[in-house]
């Protein structure tokens, strides 16, 4: 009787212990599901309103995101401090790889340069988000394009744009509505490229040789 009765507690399960468990793990769940239903963000800071030059030998999609796209441009209007809105092109490439990139700003009556990449190593980035005011280079090529794209109908991850200033350094943003003029391409590859931009974000940015030095513009 004695064996029976021990025979029989094989296989209980502890529902205590069980929701211990299960809880912490729903929560973290949720966090990340939380943040993958943030998408590709948009610059979500207040930008200094003051231009800067971007150039690149070199800029080249590496890959598409959950939607099948490379490259993402649309309009959008990014926030001051002093909360004034700025009009730029938004550019936006899910993985990228950047060859010999250079940055550099007016400090003063002084020139700020960063460089990195040089060599064979390129700089890389994951959800580059370029808000640039003007846009050149040597050459262009874009692999399915899409001009006239409705950018409020990408799901995932869905893009977000800024919409208002924000609290400290921060912009609020919000999806991109339905009806948003831009184009796509599975992919793009550009060759002498000269930017001017506002404001420059990214999930990750790996730049080898990372050099910053006062000195000419790039």
């Amino acid at each position: 009787m004695e064996y029976a009765e021990a025979g029989s507690l094989i296989g209980r399960t502890r529902w205590r212990r069980v929701w211990i468990v299960f809880f912490p793990a729903l929560i973290v769940v949720a966090v990340l599901v939380a943040f993958i239903a943030k998408g590709i963000l948009a610059v979500s800071f207040a930008v200094s309103g003051a231009p800067f030059t971007i150039t690149a030998s070199s800029v080249n999609s590496t890959g598409t995101d959950g939607n099948g796209i490379g490259f993402y441009q649309f309009g959008v209007a990014d926030f001051t401090g002093a909360g004034k809105p700025v009009p730029v092109a938004e550019n936006v490439i899910p993985n990228a790889n950047i060859a010999d990139p250079c940055q550099s700003v007016s400090v003063g009556p002084l020139t700020l340069r960063i460089t990195a990449g040089r060599g064979s190593t390129p700089a890389s980035a994951t959800n580059l988000v370029i808000d640039a005011s003007a846009l050149s280079a040597s050459s262009a090529t874009f692999t399915n394009i899409h001009i006239g794209q409705d950018m409020g109908t990408f799901t995932n991850p869905p893009l977000t744009m800024p919409v208002a200033r924000g609290s400290g350094p921060n912009v609020q943003t919000a999806p991109v509505p339905l009806g948003t003029f831009g184009q796509t391409a599975t992919a793009v590859s550009l060759s002498g490229v000269n930017q001017t931009a506002i404001g420059v974000s990214a999930s990750r940015f790996t730049l080898p040789g990372l050099s910053l030095s006062f000195g000419s513009p790039c």
